[in-house]
């Protein structure tokens, strides 16, 4: 495989037309179906390689090894039969090519799947159903949330958002205009090995230890790209100065730098306070309170925080649209 080869398909800045489609191609049809994501293929061989790290290894330095082996090698994996795909397309015809681009770019982006999974919280909340919200917001959180009050559910949601506006939309597309498909599903798998692995109770704490910390340096520039399109979204509405206040004066707060810096600028953005408590693994964690409450946490927030997520993506697209007619000069 040659490097001007490497150099096509490791580039999304000529393909920014079919990247565009296969967001408009999410948004319209939703996330694939569990069953047929390419995500659980990822899930799947990550349980694979845990047995057999955890058979291995058994000491903290063993696990940290073991886990940094996991990561590294389906990152590198998914590196690799992306690229291998996207190579054979263009031998077959770039239009083959292209399409496998729209096909990527649609599995790997969940703005569909963001909205539907916040406003099936919403319309129960709305209706006063609270267990059938509690439900839908534990299906979106993968965390138990019977000690959430119907106040802190409301919170909880907007925060998903927040940090599903990063993980499933802001940085798949960040990578994928940078480094072309491949590189938004080295992205992907990363961040699904840091969701698997990289939490901070006793039987991950070293496992994941290296997933988490991978998962913070390619996260670095999604979350404060994320950050910056919350706030020209929130200047739409007129509050582009208080949410960068709270962004810069709160964003630092938080326990996770990077998660602090986009759920900051979104308090701001809504006029509200997030942080508070959290489970994980059966212990509830309390975060710091971030934002100022000019408004009431009230289930209408959460469609308000939809919105401006789709408007903080618009921005991103038309940047990177920008920058990729800049680039290439041309369109198609």
């Amino acid at each position: 495989m040659s490097t001007s080869m490497l150099l096509t398909v490791w580039s999304g800045l000529g393909v920014a037309a079919w990247i565009l489609l296969g967001v408009v191609i999410d948004y319209l049809a939703g996330d694939l179906p569990w069953t047929y994501h390419p995500v659980r293929l990822i899930c799947g061989t990550v349980n694979t390689f845990e047995r057999v790290v955890r058979f291995v290894f058994r000491t903290r330095w063993g696990l940290r090894l073991g886990g940094a082996l996991i990561t590294l090698a389906i990152a590198g994996l998914v590196l690799a039969i992306i690229t291998g795909l996207l190579v054979g397309a263009d031998d077959i015809s770039v239009w083959v090519f292209r399409l496998l681009v729209v096909v990527l770019i649609f599995g790997g982006v969940s703005l569909r799947g963001l909205s539907d999974s916040a406003l099936a919280v919403y319309a129960p909340l709305l209706g006063s159903h609270w267990e059938d919200a509690r439900y839908h917001l534990a299906m979106m959180l993968g965390q138990d949330t019977s000690h959430l009050s119907n106040h802190d559910m409301v919170r909880a949601t907007i925060e998903t958002v927040t940090a599903n506006t990063c993980n499933g939309i802001v940085g798949p597309l960040f990578y994928g205009f940078l480094g072309g498909p491949a590189w938004l599903w080295v992205y992907k798998s990363i961040n699904t090995m840091n969701a698997m692995i990289g939490r901070v109770d006793a039987q991950y704490r070293d496992l994941g230890w290296f997933a988490a910390h991978a998962d913070k340096i390619f996260n670095w520039i999604p979350a404060r790209l994320t950050g910056w399109t919350i706030l020209m979204a929130a200047g739409l509405e007129g509050r582009f100065r208080n949410a960068y206040q709270v962004m810069r004066e709160d964003g630092r707060h938080h326990p996770v730098p990077n998660s602090g810096i986009f759920e900051a600028a979104m308090a701001g953005a809504l006029g509200v306070g997030l942080g508070g408590p959290n489970s994980y693994g059966g212990l509830v964690a309390f975060k710091p309170r971030i934002g100022n409450p000019e408004r009431p946490l009230v289930p209408r927030m959460i469609v308000h925080a939809v919105t401006i997520s789709i408007r903080a993506t618009l921005i991103l697209l038309i940047g990177f649209t920008v920058i990729s007619v800049m680039w290439t000069g041309h369109w198609l």
